[in-house]
């Protein structure tokens, strides 16, 4: 895979866990409903993330 999709890939990702997390707080705050799952969805985006960052730097 080339540097420059897998860097893209891994902004994507860690863009999408900021979105999820952001979700998550919002959730609950509010009622509680699914910031368990959002929180989770949240984590394992950051983790592709940061895995696809430093397999673009390998």
């Amino acid at each position: 895979m080339q540097i420059w999709l897998t860097s893209a890939l891994s902004l994507w990702a860690a863009y999408w866990a900021a979105i999820f997390a952001e979700l998550a707080h919002l959730r609950r705050r509010e009622d509680g409903v699914g910031a368990s799952a959002c929180a989770r969805i949240a984590g394992s985006l950051l983790a592709i993330g940061l895995s696809l960052f430093l397999l673009a730097r390998i």
